[in-house]
């Protein structure tokens, strides 16, 4: 019998699972970063290894991994395939991986969040993205250009809003808000004066800086203002990111799967909001949430691709 891998490679983490050609999970790994924008060659090619080795290590040595799907966060052009290829598929190529099956990560939450011919899959975690298709073929994204170029909606943005606020609430440029004194909490310091050298030295990490996120909902549960008008706007821009995607495969009028994923929307504060929002502009909507990993996306992937017997490397 031969053996199929499913990976799921993230800015934070990396999640693999290995499964014989039924479905059945045989074993799982998971390891540092495997995102390419975020880390270096050397250790996402680690990272990679390492949770691969995790998953194979009660299998024989003899035992064929015919397919492997990998869905990877940051690849948002066909320079980042490429580059991914020639960084990544060495590690599969050590362990005798016949086929590999590289994809953005959005497209493995999608499949594991819906199987319908028309469907969009909305993530928010650390960063945000959007992508979806439509009974046509056509795929569409939206966001998922990392932290500098978009993350809008995401635990990132939320993060670093709070760190914004609370340093205008300090200096006075803006009204005040319980978010200054959370902050000084979060990082037990006396002042948000004292904020920059917890910030700067070293460079607070991004997940870090997303589990700011919490501060927010735990001051908009005070209804401080300013944490209303930051869960506000996240929820404004994830919304945008379903409009744009929506309105690029014309699917505004037709029946279609959204998949909301990622710690971001699962968050009362704006998972009820945004829902609300969504059925009352999309009359035939369906709103899905994942019960599985992300990672069982890359699974469907991989199995369907050992049976039809595909055999890209790409």
């Amino acid at each position: 019998m031969s053996y199929v891998l499913a990976i799921d490679g993230g800015g934070t983490k990396t999640n693999v699972v290995c499964a014989d050609s039924t479905g059945a999970i045989l074993g799982t790994g998971l390891s540092g970063p495997t995102n390419l924008t975020s880390t270096s060659v050397g250790a996402a090619s680690f990272s990679l290894h390492e949770a691969i080795r995790q998953s194979i290590e009660h299998l024989d040595a003899n035992q064929l991994i015919s397919h492997a799907a990998m869905g990877l966060a940051g690849m948002d052009s066909p320079a980042d395939y490429t580059a991914a290829l020639s960084s990544l598929k060495p590690v599969l190529d050590q362990f005798h991986v016949a086929n590999f099956i590289l994809v953005n990560d959005a497209v493995i939450a999608l499949e594991n969040g819906s199987d319908a011919a028309q469907a969009v899959v909305l993530i928010s975690g650390t960063g945000s993205n959007c992508y979806g298709k439509n009974a046509r073929g056509e795929t569409a994204t939206a966001g998922g250009a990392d932290y500098l170029l978009a993350d809008q909606g995401s635990g990132y943005s939320i993060g670093r809003q709070v760190l914004r606020e609370a340093v205008k609430s300090f200096d006075g440029r803006a009204e005040p808000s319980i978010l200054q004194q959370l902050v000084c909490q979060h990082f037990a310091i006396q002042s948000i004066a004292d904020l920059k050298s917890k910030v700067y030295s070293p460079p607070l990490p991004k997940k870090e800086i997303a589990d700011l996120s919490k501060l927010c909902t735990q001051a908009s549960a005070q209804n401080d203002a300013v944490a209303l008008r930051i869960i506000d706007k996240t929820i404004a821009d994830l919304e945008n990111h379903i409009d744009a995607v929506v309105a690029r495969l014309q699917l505004a009028v037709e029946a279609f799967e959204c998949v909301l994923s990622g710690s971001v929307v699962e968050l009362p504060e704006i998972k009820d909001p945004l829902i609300g929002r969504l059925q009352a502009k999309y009359a035939h909507i369906r709103i899905v949430f994942s019960e599985k990993p992300p990672v069982h996306g890359a699974l469907k992937l991989a199995l369907r691709a050992q049976a039809s017997g595909v055999t890209s490397s790409s």
